[in-house]
């Protein structure tokens, strides 16, 4: 008896055992997504920087600019999404996680947050047509719950299809723009925010003033390139080029046109625009050239169709529309000599021109018919500074500068430029300040008077007056002239040079 329990123990241990060795099955875990966007149900937008908490996980995330969410990796199950955003009601939804797929959903959310008014326009009047080229756009806007407002700003040049400035960020409900364009229809737009909500108010429109009637143009340096400007009064200045480097500006004969010389092709060229900056186009196809580049000068024809300018030792004319028709050589100077600057009178249609020798300092006037015959020398100078020159009215004389004192060096300084006036008929010299009885017309010591042109009616003559040095601010300058005497010298423009009247 007692084998057959041990036999029976036995047994049952074996199976015991055996059954311990059976196979257990396990069933995996299965995850999956949940992606969603945040809509607005006032408008159906999305919702930016909305808190998403995925429960019971706990899980947070924002919304991205799009309004969208995504959890990644989310075990499957019912899970809860909350929706939490300042000024916004909490909107709860149900989702239900399946194994490796994707769960997307959308939520609209209620804005509690009252909008700000739209904003409504103080300054400038919708339609102003004489609206001054630096104006103050002022508007007004209130927030129900005093919130703290911002506003961004859209300004649309005519003309074009997208901002050409804007503003963000403002804190203030007002706006100063400058450098506008005369002439010109702008169009603006304010959007308000209180930083939950976003009202556009509408397009205004406002036109600034037409261009003002200059009296001067002139050559001014910035960023150490010349530019073009002009200017009514001498102390309110407009530019009117940018690009490269531009000076030596001339009024055309029907005071509507500038022509000027300028680099921003790389080669020396004449460009001619409107009196306003419009129209800039080029004329000359034969570059300018000369000794030195800023010592060049050139002029209109009298009925202001041609340029006449030199180039070397030729002197050309060419039309003045830009059309590169009409060029023709006007007259080639001697071997060994250059154009450097001229003038036209229509009367007697006669040309003087400026030539030089190897150097700056010497000089020659050389009086030629239009054609460019009948050539002779009025006035010789060798040893000191002479610049372009000009007629008088009559075309009886000429009026230049030139340095009193024959001084030399590699950069072409001077060291006591005058104005003077040529008489063609008896070659007769004077220095038009020097017999100036008037105190207040003496040249201040130690600077140059140069460049100078005569006012339309001859009344006056206007110039430049630098240090003697080569450095220092340039100031235009105007004294009365009587037909011999300069008196009641008066500084018009600081840093400005090269001026012409208009």
């Amino acid at each position: 008896m007692k084998r057959l329990h041990n036999f029976i123990y036995l047994i049952l241990l074996l199976t015991s055992i055996w059954g311990c060795n059976e196979e257990i099955y396990v069933e995996p875990l299965q995850y999956g997504s949940i992606s969603g966007q945040i809509l607005s149900k006032k408008d159906g937008k999305p919702v930016h920087k909305v808190s998403v908490r995925l429960n019971p996980s706990g899980r947070t995330l924002q919304t991205d600019t799009t309004g969208r969410f995504r959890f990644d990796t989310v075990l499957a199950g019912k899970y809860t999404l909350q929706a939490t955003k300042e000024a916004f009601r909490d909107e709860l939804t149900t989702v239900e996680v399946g194994g490796n797929y994707g769960t997307a959903t959308v939520m609209y959310i209620v804005n509690e947050n009252p909008l700000p008014t739209e904003p409504a326009l103080l300054n400038p009047t919708a339609g102003s047509s004489s609206v001054s080229t630096t104006t103050v756009l002022k508007w007004k806007s209130t927030d129900p719950n005093k919130d703290p407002l911002t506003y961004d700003v859209a300004i649309t040049r005519e003309g074009s299809t997208v901002p050409t400035q804007t503003a963000t960020g403002l804190t203030a409900d007002s706006l100063v723009l400058k450098g506008l364009d005369y002439g010109t229809t702008y169009y603006w737009q304010v959007t308000v925010s209180d930083g939950v909500n976003s009202v556009t108010g509408k397009t205004w429109s406002f036109r600034t003033n037409p261009f003002p009637d200059v009296a001067y143009v002139f050559a001014r340096r910035v960023d150490g390139r010349y530019q073009i400007f002009a200017s009514t009064d001498g102390i309110s200045c407009i530019q009117l080029t940018q690009s490269g480097s531009n000076w030596r500006p001339v009024v055309s004969p029907n005071r509507k046109q500038i022509a000027f010389i300028s680099n921003a092709e790389t080669d020396l060229h004449l460009f001619v625009m409107n009196f306003d900056g419009s129209n800039l186009h080029r004329a000359t196809t034969v570059p300018v050239s000369g000794l030195m580049p800023t010592d060049l000068s050139f002029c209109w024809s009298p009925d202001g169709t041609q340029l006449l300018y030199p180039s070397n030792n030729k002197l050309y004319a060419v039309q003045a529309d830009g059309s590169g028709n009409g060029l023709r050589l006007v007259s080639q100077a001697p071997a060994g000599r250059f154009f450097a600057g001229c003038d036209w009178t229509m009367q007697g249609d006669r040309i003087i021109a400026r030539t030089t020798g190897s150097s700056v300092y010497d000089n020659r006037f050389v009086l030629m018919a239009a054609t460019g015959k009948d050539t002779s020398t009025v006035w010789t100078r060798v040893g000191g500074r002479v610049g372009n020159p000009v007629f008088s009215i009559t075309g009886e004389k000429i009026l230049f500068s030139y340095d009193k004192i024959p001084y030399q060096n590699s950069q072409g300084r001077q060291l006591n430029a005058l104005i003077a006036l040529l008489t063609l008929s008896n070659k007769q010299l004077t220095d038009v300040m020097a017999l100036g009885t008037d105190a207040k017309a003496n040249k201040p010591a130690g600077t140059n008077d140069l460049e100078p042109h005569f006012s339309p009616n001859g009344a006056k003559i206007i110039f430049t007056n630098v240090s003697n040095t080569g450095t220092g601010e340039a100031t235009v300058t105007t004294v009365d002239f009587n037909g011999e005497t300069g008196q009641n010298r008066v500084p018009l423009i600081n840093v400005a040079e090269m001026p012409y009247w208009r």
